[in-house]
Protein backbone atom coordinates (compact mmCIF):
# COMPACT_ATOMS: atom_id res chain seq x y z
CA UNK A 1 0.00 0.00 0.00
CA UNK A 2 2.63 2.23 1.20
CA UNK A 3 4.79 1.16 -2.07
CA UNK A 4 1.71 1.71 -4.27
CA UNK A 5 1.40 5.28 -2.73
CA UNK A 6 5.01 6.31 -3.27
CA UNK A 7 4.81 5.27 -7.03
CA UNK A 8 1.64 7.31 -7.14
CA UNK A 9 3.13 10.52 -5.58
CA UNK A 10 6.24 9.83 -7.57
CA UNK A 11 4.18 10.27 -10.76
CA UNK A 12 2.21 13.28 -9.85
CA UNK A 13 4.92 15.46 -8.37
CA UNK A 14 6.03 16.34 -11.85
CA UNK A 15 2.91 16.83 -13.22
CA UNK A 16 2.05 19.43 -10.37
CA UNK A 17 5.35 20.92 -10.55
CA UNK A 18 4.86 22.03 -14.33
CA UNK A 19 1.06 23.05 -13.56
CA UNK A 20 2.78 25.57 -11.04
CA UNK A 21 4.94 26.46 -13.23
CA UNK A 22 1.90 27.05 -15.67
CA UNK A 23 -0.39 29.04 -13.41
CA UNK A 24 1.45 32.39 -13.34
CA UNK A 25 2.74 32.51 -16.77
CA UNK A 26 -1.05 32.17 -17.14
CA UNK A 27 -2.27 34.61 -14.55
CA UNK A 28 0.23 37.93 -14.57
CA UNK A 29 -1.54 39.35 -17.78
CA UNK A 30 -5.37 39.50 -16.44
CA UNK A 31 -3.68 40.18 -13.10
CA UNK A 32 -1.79 43.30 -14.15
CA UNK A 33 -4.79 45.81 -14.66
CA UNK A 34 -5.44 45.05 -10.63
CA UNK A 35 -1.81 44.89 -9.55
CA UNK A 36 -1.31 48.54 -10.87
CA UNK A 37 -3.52 50.13 -10.03
CA UNK A 38 -2.90 48.66 -6.21
CA UNK A 39 0.79 49.08 -6.45
CA UNK A 40 0.69 52.74 -8.55
CA UNK A 41 2.57 51.37 -10.91
CA UNK A 42 2.84 52.57 -14.22
CA UNK A 43 1.19 50.19 -17.55
CA UNK A 44 4.63 49.33 -18.58
CA UNK A 45 5.96 48.29 -15.02
CA UNK A 46 4.61 44.80 -16.75
CA UNK A 47 7.48 44.78 -18.72
CA UNK A 48 9.77 45.21 -16.30
CA UNK A 49 8.39 42.13 -14.04
CA UNK A 50 8.57 40.14 -17.56
CA UNK A 51 11.64 41.11 -17.94
CA UNK A 52 13.62 40.41 -15.14
CA UNK A 53 11.37 36.89 -14.79
CA UNK A 54 12.54 35.89 -18.11
CA UNK A 55 16.20 36.67 -17.47
CA UNK A 56 16.76 35.01 -14.08
CA UNK A 57 14.81 32.17 -16.45
CA UNK A 58 17.48 31.96 -18.77
CA UNK A 59 20.04 32.45 -16.67
CA UNK A 60 19.37 29.36 -14.43
CA UNK A 61 18.26 27.47 -16.90
CA UNK A 62 21.93 27.31 -18.58
CA UNK A 63 23.43 26.55 -15.35
CA UNK A 64 21.27 23.78 -14.54
CA UNK A 65 23.51 21.04 -16.18
CA UNK A 66 26.25 22.41 -13.67
CA UNK A 67 24.49 22.56 -10.93
CA UNK A 68 23.31 18.98 -10.87
CA UNK A 69 26.28 17.52 -11.03
CA UNK A 70 27.17 18.89 -7.41
CA UNK A 71 23.51 19.24 -5.91
CA UNK A 72 21.43 15.78 -5.51
CA UNK A 73 18.39 16.31 -7.70
CA UNK A 74 15.84 16.34 -4.82
CA UNK A 75 17.71 19.06 -2.61
CA UNK A 76 17.99 20.79 -6.32
CA UNK A 77 14.00 20.45 -6.59
CA UNK A 78 13.46 21.23 -2.99
CA UNK A 79 15.10 24.71 -3.73
CA UNK A 80 13.56 25.33 -6.72
CA UNK A 81 10.44 25.13 -5.18
CA UNK A 82 11.44 26.97 -2.13
CA UNK A 83 12.33 29.45 -4.10
CA UNK A 84 9.62 29.93 -7.04
CA UNK A 85 7.28 29.75 -3.61
CA UNK A 86 9.00 32.63 -2.09
CA UNK A 87 8.63 34.53 -5.46
CA UNK A 88 5.16 34.46 -5.66
CA UNK A 89 4.20 34.99 -2.14
CA UNK A 90 6.12 38.00 -3.01
CA UNK A 91 3.89 38.60 -6.06
CA UNK A 92 0.94 38.10 -3.42
CA UNK A 93 2.56 40.49 -0.24
CA UNK A 94 3.88 43.56 -2.94
CA UNK A 95 3.64 47.06 -1.98
CA UNK A 96 5.81 48.58 -4.67
CA UNK A 97 6.81 47.89 -8.28
CA UNK A 98 9.72 47.59 -6.99
CA UNK A 99 8.74 44.63 -4.82
CA UNK A 100 7.58 43.37 -7.42
CA UNK A 101 10.01 43.26 -9.87
CA UNK A 102 12.50 41.72 -7.08
CA UNK A 103 10.10 39.11 -6.34
CA UNK A 104 10.00 38.10 -10.53
CA UNK A 105 13.31 37.38 -10.04
CA UNK A 106 12.88 34.59 -8.16
CA UNK A 107 10.32 33.14 -9.87
CA UNK A 108 12.59 32.95 -12.28
CA UNK A 109 15.32 31.10 -10.62
CA UNK A 110 12.86 28.96 -8.94
CA UNK A 111 10.63 28.27 -12.55
CA UNK A 112 14.10 27.38 -14.19
CA UNK A 113 15.18 25.29 -11.76
CA UNK A 114 12.68 23.20 -11.99
CA UNK A 115 11.98 23.52 -15.81
CA UNK A 116 15.06 22.35 -16.62
CA UNK A 117 15.73 19.38 -14.10
CA UNK A 118 12.06 17.88 -13.89
CA UNK A 119 12.53 17.87 -17.99
CA UNK A 120 16.28 16.51 -17.77
CA UNK A 121 14.99 14.00 -14.68
CA UNK A 122 11.66 12.95 -17.33
CA UNK A 123 13.93 12.51 -20.77
CA UNK A 124 16.60 10.05 -18.45
CA UNK A 125 13.74 8.15 -16.63
CA UNK A 126 10.48 8.04 -18.33
CA UNK A 127 9.37 7.57 -21.67
CA UNK A 128 8.19 10.04 -24.74
CA UNK A 129 4.57 9.52 -23.22
CA UNK A 130 5.75 11.37 -19.65
CA UNK A 131 6.81 13.73 -21.32
CA UNK A 132 3.60 14.23 -23.18
CA UNK A 133 1.79 14.70 -19.91
CA UNK A 134 4.37 16.75 -18.30
CA UNK A 135 4.52 19.62 -20.87
CA UNK A 136 0.32 19.19 -21.27
CA UNK A 137 0.42 20.13 -17.41
CA UNK A 138 1.83 23.24 -18.28
CA UNK A 139 -0.57 24.04 -20.48
CA UNK A 140 -3.25 23.35 -18.11
CA UNK A 141 -1.29 25.33 -15.61
CA UNK A 142 -1.12 28.37 -17.96
CA UNK A 143 -5.26 27.71 -18.41
CA UNK A 144 -5.87 27.59 -14.92
CA UNK A 145 -4.29 30.94 -14.26
CA UNK A 146 -6.72 33.16 -15.78
CA UNK A 147 -9.87 31.91 -13.28
CA UNK A 148 -7.60 31.67 -10.31
CA UNK A 149 -7.28 35.20 -10.52
CA UNK A 150 -11.05 35.76 -11.38
CA UNK A 151 -11.67 33.58 -9.12
CA UNK A 152 -9.52 35.37 -6.25
CA UNK A 153 -11.05 39.10 -7.01
CA UNK A 154 -14.60 37.56 -6.58
CA UNK A 155 -13.77 36.25 -3.46
CA UNK A 156 -11.43 38.48 -1.85
CA UNK A 157 -11.88 41.73 -3.75
CA UNK A 158 -8.34 41.36 -4.53
CA UNK A 159 -5.45 39.93 -7.05
CA UNK A 160 -3.08 38.65 -4.04
CA UNK A 161 -5.03 35.64 -3.18
CA UNK A 162 -3.80 34.05 -6.39
CA UNK A 163 -0.66 34.29 -5.79
CA UNK A 164 -0.79 32.85 -2.07
CA UNK A 165 -2.39 30.10 -3.63
CA UNK A 166 0.38 29.46 -6.00
CA UNK A 167 3.31 29.97 -3.15
CA UNK A 168 1.12 27.37 -1.29
CA UNK A 169 1.34 24.71 -4.41
CA UNK A 170 4.75 25.23 -4.51
CA UNK A 171 5.63 24.84 -1.10
CA UNK A 172 3.06 21.52 -1.17
CA UNK A 173 5.24 20.24 -4.13
CA UNK A 174 8.60 20.80 -1.84
CA UNK A 175 7.30 18.72 0.45
CA UNK A 176 6.31 16.17 -1.83
CA UNK A 177 10.00 16.10 -3.06
CA UNK A 178 11.38 15.81 0.13
CA UNK A 179 8.87 13.17 1.63
CA UNK A 180 10.90 9.94 3.66
CA UNK A 181 9.90 7.57 0.78
CA UNK A 182 11.59 9.21 -1.90
CA UNK A 183 9.04 10.57 -4.36
CA UNK A 184 12.09 12.14 -6.84
CA UNK A 185 14.83 9.36 -6.95
CA UNK A 186 18.17 10.79 -5.37
CA UNK A 187 19.89 10.62 -8.58
CA UNK A 188 18.98 9.56 -11.69
CA UNK A 189 21.20 7.33 -14.14
CA UNK A 190 23.53 9.69 -15.90
CA UNK A 191 21.66 13.27 -14.52
CA UNK A 192 24.63 13.72 -11.82
CA UNK A 193 27.54 12.20 -13.70
CA UNK A 194 30.17 14.27 -13.56
CA UNK A 195 30.71 14.49 -17.45
CA UNK A 196 30.59 13.12 -20.77
CA UNK A 197 32.93 13.41 -23.34
CA UNK A 198 31.55 16.34 -25.77
CA UNK A 199 33.02 14.64 -29.32
CA UNK A 200 32.99 17.49 -32.01
CA UNK A 201 29.67 16.00 -33.53
CA UNK A 202 27.98 16.27 -30.26
CA UNK A 203 28.90 19.95 -29.74
CA UNK A 204 27.63 20.46 -33.32
CA UNK A 205 24.47 18.39 -33.17
CA UNK A 206 23.84 20.46 -29.42
CA UNK A 207 23.92 23.73 -31.34
CA UNK A 208 21.63 23.14 -33.99
CA UNK A 209 19.23 21.41 -31.38
CA UNK A 210 19.65 24.76 -29.75
CA UNK A 211 18.67 26.71 -32.49
CA UNK A 212 15.69 24.53 -33.14
CA UNK A 213 14.70 25.15 -29.69
CA UNK A 214 15.22 28.73 -30.30
CA UNK A 215 13.10 28.79 -33.46
CA UNK A 216 10.10 26.32 -32.65
CA UNK A 217 9.57 28.58 -28.90
CA UNK A 218 9.79 32.29 -31.73
CA UNK A 219 7.38 31.10 -33.52
CA UNK A 220 5.34 29.64 -31.17
CA UNK A 221 5.43 32.86 -29.24
CA UNK A 222 4.88 34.77 -31.97
CA UNK A 223 1.86 33.36 -32.91
CA UNK A 224 0.21 33.19 -29.39
CA UNK A 225 1.04 36.78 -29.10
CA UNK A 226 0.61 38.57 -32.47
CA UNK A 227 -2.39 36.42 -34.28
CA UNK A 228 -4.71 38.40 -32.40
CA UNK A 229 -4.17 41.69 -33.37
CA UNK A 230 -3.00 40.42 -37.05
CA UNK A 231 -6.36 38.97 -37.94
CA UNK A 232 -8.57 42.16 -35.92
CA UNK A 233 -6.60 44.81 -37.77
CA UNK A 234 -4.68 43.16 -40.21
CA UNK A 235 -7.18 41.02 -41.70
CA UNK A 236 -10.77 42.70 -40.89
CA UNK A 237 -12.23 40.07 -38.17
CA UNK A 238 -14.13 40.03 -35.43
CA UNK A 239 -12.62 40.56 -32.03
CA UNK A 240 -14.86 37.73 -31.26
CA UNK A 241 -13.89 35.66 -34.29
CA UNK A 242 -10.12 36.21 -33.58
CA UNK A 243 -10.27 35.25 -30.38
CA UNK A 244 -12.36 31.86 -30.88
CA UNK A 245 -9.96 31.48 -33.26
CA UNK A 246 -6.24 31.95 -30.80
CA UNK A 247 -8.56 29.66 -27.86
CA UNK A 248 -8.59 27.29 -30.60
CA UNK A 249 -4.92 27.77 -31.12
CA UNK A 250 -4.06 27.33 -27.37
CA UNK A 251 -6.07 24.62 -27.41
CA UNK A 252 -4.62 22.79 -30.00
CA UNK A 253 -1.77 22.73 -27.90
CA UNK A 254 -2.54 21.28 -25.31
CA UNK A 255 -4.60 18.48 -27.18
CA UNK A 256 -1.53 17.27 -29.07
CA UNK A 257 0.35 17.12 -25.59
CA UNK A 258 -2.33 14.93 -24.39
CA UNK A 259 -2.31 13.22 -27.27
CA UNK A 260 1.42 12.40 -26.98
CA UNK A 261 0.88 11.39 -23.63
CA UNK A 262 -1.61 8.63 -24.79
CA UNK A 263 0.11 7.62 -27.93
CA UNK A 264 3.46 8.52 -28.08
CA UNK A 265 4.53 5.16 -27.00
CA UNK A 266 3.07 3.85 -30.38
CA UNK A 267 4.86 6.38 -32.61
CA UNK A 268 8.76 6.54 -33.79
CA UNK A 269 9.19 9.69 -31.91
CA UNK A 270 12.12 10.49 -34.63
CA UNK A 271 9.64 9.94 -37.51
CA UNK A 272 6.77 12.13 -35.71
CA UNK A 273 8.88 14.50 -35.72
CA UNK A 274 9.65 14.87 -38.75
CA UNK A 275 6.24 15.19 -39.68
CA UNK A 276 5.05 17.90 -36.99
CA UNK A 277 7.81 20.61 -38.01
CA UNK A 278 6.97 19.73 -41.85
CA UNK A 279 3.00 20.49 -40.89
CA UNK A 280 4.15 23.76 -39.02
CA UNK A 281 5.68 24.96 -42.36
CA UNK A 282 2.42 23.99 -44.05
CA UNK A 283 0.47 25.81 -40.86
CA UNK A 284 2.40 29.06 -41.47
CA UNK A 285 1.92 29.14 -45.38
CA UNK A 286 -1.99 28.33 -44.89
CA UNK A 287 -1.89 31.44 -42.53
CA UNK A 288 -0.12 34.02 -44.34
CA UNK A 289 -1.66 33.11 -47.85
CA UNK A 290 -5.36 31.34 -47.17
CA UNK A 291 -8.54 33.58 -46.67
CA UNK A 292 -8.80 34.85 -43.19
CA UNK A 293 -11.63 32.42 -41.74
CA UNK A 294 -9.29 29.44 -42.92
CA UNK A 295 -6.84 31.14 -41.89
CA UNK A 296 -8.14 31.38 -38.44
CA UNK A 297 -10.14 28.06 -37.64
CA UNK A 298 -7.93 26.11 -39.90
CA UNK A 299 -4.64 27.45 -39.90
CA UNK A 300 -4.45 28.56 -36.12
CA UNK A 301 -5.50 25.36 -34.74
CA UNK A 302 -3.17 23.16 -37.11
CA UNK A 303 -0.31 25.41 -36.17
CA UNK A 304 -1.03 25.19 -32.76
CA UNK A 305 -0.93 20.91 -32.79
CA UNK A 306 2.27 20.79 -34.85
CA UNK A 307 4.04 22.99 -32.54
CA UNK A 308 2.81 21.31 -29.10
CA UNK A 309 4.98 18.31 -29.46
CA UNK A 310 7.94 19.75 -30.65
CA UNK A 311 9.41 20.18 -27.52
CA UNK A 312 8.84 17.10 -25.79
CA UNK A 313 9.87 14.98 -28.32
CA UNK A 314 13.00 16.75 -28.70
CA UNK A 315 13.63 16.84 -24.86
CA UNK A 316 12.76 12.51 -25.23
CA UNK A 317 15.36 12.09 -27.59
CA UNK A 318 17.87 13.84 -26.05
CA UNK A 319 19.55 11.20 -24.13
CA UNK A 320 19.75 8.99 -27.40
CA UNK A 321 21.16 11.49 -29.26
CA UNK A 322 23.61 13.71 -27.18
CA UNK A 323 24.16 10.82 -24.65
CA UNK A 324 23.19 10.53 -20.89
CA UNK A 325 26.06 12.51 -19.82
CA UNK A 326 25.21 15.26 -21.38
CA UNK A 327 21.44 14.91 -21.37
CA UNK A 328 21.16 17.71 -17.83
CA UNK A 329 23.97 20.20 -20.05
CA UNK A 330 21.59 19.85 -22.86
CA UNK A 331 18.09 20.04 -21.20
CA UNK A 332 19.42 23.30 -19.41
CA UNK A 333 20.91 24.88 -23.00
CA UNK A 334 17.74 23.92 -24.65
CA UNK A 335 15.55 25.37 -22.44
CA UNK A 336 17.37 28.82 -22.22
CA UNK A 337 16.54 29.10 -26.06
CA UNK A 338 13.38 27.97 -25.62
CA UNK A 339 13.11 31.06 -23.30
CA UNK A 340 15.34 33.49 -25.42
CA UNK A 341 12.80 32.44 -27.90
CA UNK A 342 9.63 33.33 -26.80
CA UNK A 343 10.30 36.45 -25.66
CA UNK A 344 13.19 37.79 -27.84
CA UNK A 345 10.96 36.64 -31.69
CA UNK A 346 7.96 38.63 -30.45
CA UNK A 347 9.15 41.68 -29.19
CA UNK A 348 11.75 41.61 -32.36
CA UNK A 349 8.75 40.98 -35.08
CA UNK A 350 6.73 43.36 -33.06
CA UNK A 351 9.01 45.95 -34.36
CA UNK A 352 8.67 44.93 -38.11
CA UNK A 353 4.76 44.46 -37.57
CA UNK A 354 4.72 48.18 -35.86
CA UNK A 355 7.19 49.28 -39.22
CA UNK A 356 5.84 47.43 -42.26
CA UNK A 357 2.67 46.55 -41.50
CA UNK A 358 0.36 43.53 -39.36
CA UNK A 359 0.25 41.61 -42.74
CA UNK A 360 3.85 40.42 -42.45
CA UNK A 361 3.22 38.33 -39.35
CA UNK A 362 2.36 35.51 -42.31
CA UNK A 363 5.33 35.64 -44.70
CA UNK A 364 8.02 35.68 -41.35
CA UNK A 365 6.72 32.67 -39.44
CA UNK A 366 6.96 31.02 -42.53
CA UNK A 367 10.37 32.28 -43.31
CA UNK A 368 10.85 31.03 -39.37
CA UNK A 369 9.26 27.72 -40.13
CA UNK A 370 11.78 27.16 -43.15
CA UNK A 371 14.70 28.14 -41.55
CA UNK A 372 13.17 25.62 -38.22
CA UNK A 373 13.22 22.56 -40.80
CA UNK A 374 16.30 23.39 -42.36
CA UNK A 375 17.88 23.00 -38.44
CA UNK A 376 16.37 20.26 -38.26
CA UNK A 377 17.60 18.31 -41.31
CA UNK A 378 20.87 19.20 -40.18
CA UNK A 379 20.58 17.83 -37.47
CA UNK A 380 19.01 14.49 -38.31
CA UNK A 381 22.48 14.77 -40.61
CA UNK A 382 24.56 14.35 -37.72
CA UNK A 383 26.19 11.11 -35.75
CA UNK A 384 26.68 11.52 -32.59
Amino acid sequence: MIGRRAATLEVLTPLLSFIGLGLPAGAIGVAWPYMRVSLEAPLSGLGIVIAGWTAAYFVVSTATGALSTRVRTPVLLMAACATAGAGTLGFAVASNLVVLAAASLLVGVGSGLIDATVNAQVSLTRGVRFMGWLHASWAVGAALGPPVVVGSLRATGSWRGAFLAMAILFAGVGVLVGWPRGVVPAEAPGLQSAGQKATSNRRRLLILLVGVFLLGSGIEGATGDWSFTHLTSGRSLSANTAGLSLSLFWISLAAGRMGLGMLGHRLDANRLLDVCLSTVLIGTLSFWLAPPLVSAFIALPLLGLSVSVIFPLLLSLTPVRLGRGMTAHAVGYQLAAGTLGAGGFPAVIGVFLQVFGLRLLGPILTVLAIALLMLHGLSRRVTP
